[in-house]
């Protein structure tokens, strides 16, 4: 039986050329934080345009500058508690059902959320694909600090969010809306990129699987 030579060093390095090439994809994917900062607000408010940081947002869900609302002495509520970076964060205009969607599939990995005017308020967050519901949990919320919940939602095309319940926090109001800040994400790479990786992994494995010969 033939001898195999032995595993040179250079072998050894096109393997692991071969190795990080085909991890190179995942770990250079760069997370996203959303902070809503840079959306202007002249008038306190802003709806969340269309293509904000590459995703799709219903009409509803929308930004409000927490200080200077603040300072205007309209919101001793969690729309100032509940800003992690200042000084926008997001809500759900009226209170009802809003959703984020994009044109390439995405990971949905965290966010803080906080009740605007109810304590406890619970938060229904889902995430589909092509029409199919892939994730549902549901998390309750306090209105006088924010609280990042890790939900992990991969391989995603709309993420919604449905909030009800809870009990008036004591702001002078009581309602359902919720507020959003430091939404962190990352698209899924093209298909495309990933065969031309596998492929190229395959290829080089081959190579040096012949020189071992």
């Amino acid at each position: 039986m033939e001898k195999r030579k032995p595993f040179t060093m250079k072998a050894k390095r096109f393997l692991l050329l071969a190795l990080f090439s085909s991890v190179l994809p995942f770990s250079a994917r760069s997370q996203t934080v959303i902070t809503f900062d840079d959306i202007p607000t002249p008038n306190l408010y802003a709806s969340i345009p269309n293509g904000y940081q590459g995703l799709d947002w219903s009409t509803n869900f929308s930004v409000l500058n927490a200080i200077q609302a603040t300072d205007d002495g309209q919101y001793p509520s969690g729309y100032f508690y509940g800003m992690v970076s200042p000084s926008n964060v997001a809500y759900n205009g009226s209170a009802s059902p809003v959703e984020v969607d994009a044109p390439t599939n995405f990971n949905f990995l965290s966010t803080y959320l906080t009740g605007a005017w109810n304590s406890n308020l619970n938060l229904e967050v889902e995430g589909f694909n092509g029409g199919t519901l892939l994730y549902s949990n549901t998390v309750v919320a306090s209105a006088t600090s924010p609280t990042l919940f890790t939900f992990d939602y991969l391989n995603i095309d709309r993420l919604t969010f449905n909030s009800y319940g809870g009990q008036s926090a004591g702001f002078g109001y009581s309602g359902g809306n919720f507020v959003m800040d430091n939404m962190t994400f990352d698209f899924i790479p093209e298909p495309s990129s990933l065969l031309l990786t596998a492929l190229g992994t395959v290829t080089l494995w081959g190579f040096v699987r012949r020189r071992r010969k």
